[in-house]
């Protein structure tokens, strides 16, 4: 049984994972390697996702606080991360070595919960099976597909009606089925590339996959529940038990500790405490210091405020977060010659808070490449 702690706070622990997560702290040296500690990033929006992995590498370029968003690119384009739907029926980018573990873990539970939504559009295990053979068919050979191909190549193999939803659960079976995954973009666009001649080989066993898995998340986003993980992973909770017991008996460093009445899992040394002032960063809105914490949703938003008062739908989609914590939301414009940035907060800030959202709008003015931002400041 863990000890209690009792000298950790909401903020300790914000603070705790935001360098677990390496958004505080050292940078790591390319958003590559950002890819490569996170495992993986939530992308259904591509533009706004390369936040996440640019804010955890180091600039690279003058003035800027991280990487730029070119050097993400170059990740997508040269196919050593992929965006696929892994982990939960959403698209994720991962690093493309690290997508067969990924698949082994947990395609097999999301395949399940996709099933009613299957059925109701009329496709059945021959249908899907039918797309994906097709798919991985029309891809090889180096052969990258965008949308309107795809439907081409599944009209060719005699797919029925194979557009919207069909065409996206299709896709989705397929990505799950290692038949596809994301290929070099055209025109700005996603195109899907032979799952085989993309991801390299290696594979590794369902209880070892689920186990790896739980090693790299507790490791690159604790101190987390089990809940968390599993939420987070689409897994069952048994399953995830088990791993994480094998990891603490197996001396993979993985430790816990006690507060408020829940057990988290964590690897390394609790990081000292803060100093200096408050910190405010501009994250897209599925950050992994968002999307991570399910079960610990509660101290993801502010502790200075109570949590009735976040609005169940942000004015923005982007987050603001205040040493660590949801603290409200931003979006950006771009024009010719500056970026507008609005900004909205649950409770007004304090004149070194606002200090602190000054240099965090910075940053993000020079992650855009914009000489000037316009910054607008609204709160409750």
């Amino acid at each position: 049984m863990p000890t209690p702690t009792r000298d950790l706070t909401p903020r300790a622990v914000a603070a705790w994972r935001a360098r677990s997560q390496r958004l505080w702290g050292e940078r790591l040296a390319t958003p590559l390697d950002a890819f490569d500690h996170l495992v993986a990033v939530q992308s259904q929006e591509y533009q706004p996702s390369k936040l996440t992995p640019a804010m955890r590498a180091a600039p690279d370029g003058d003035g800027r606080g991280y990487a730029g968003a070119a050097a993400v690119d170059e990740a997508i384009e040269q196919g050593a991360v992929v965006r696929t739907h892994v982990l939960r029926p959403t698209w994720h980018t991962v690093p493309a070595k690290d997508l067969r573990m990924l698949l082994t873990a947990t395609a097999d539970r999301v395949k399940q919960l996709m099933g009613t939504n299957n059925r109701s559009l009329g496709l059945d295990a021959h249908t899907l099976d039918k797309a994906a053979e097709a798919l991985a068919a029309a891809t090889a050979g180096g052969r990258h597909l965008n949308r309107n191909e795809v439907i081409e190549a599944l009209k060719t193999a005699g797919v029925a009606d194979p557009t919207g939803s069909r065409l996206s659960h299709l896709l989705e079976h397929a990505e799950l089925t290692r038949a596809v995954c994301s290929g070099t973009p055209k025109d700005g666009k996603q195109t899907y590339a032979n799952f085989d001649e993309r991801v390299p080989a290696g594979d590794m066993g369902q209880d070892e996959a689920v186990r790896e898995l739980a090693r790299r998340f507790f490791a690159s986003r604790g101190p987390a529940t089990v809940k968390d993980f599993t939420r987070w992973a689409t897994l069952k909770v048994a399953d995830a038990k088990a791993a994480v017991d094998e990891l603490k008996l197996g001396g993979s460093g993985l430790r816990e500790l006690r507060y408020d009445d829940r057990v988290f899992y964590y690897e390394g040394e609790r990081p000292e405490p803060e100093d200096g002032g408050p910190v405010v960063d501009f994250v897209q809105g599925f950050d992994e210091m968002l999307c991570s914490y399910t079960d610990s949703k509660d101290l993801v938003l502010h502790h200075s405020v109570p949590r009735a008062l976040f609005p169940d739908r942000p004015r923005f989609n982007s987050a603001i977060l205040l040493d660590g914590q949801v603290i409200g939301n931003w979006k950006a414009a771009v024009k010719k010659d500056r970026v507008a940035i609005e900004t909205w907060r649950v409770r007004g800030f304090t004149a070194a808070e606002i200090a602190a959202l000054r240099r965090g709008a910075d940053r993000l003015r020079a992650w855009y490449g914009s000489p000037e931002m316009e910054l607008g400041l609204d709160h409750d």
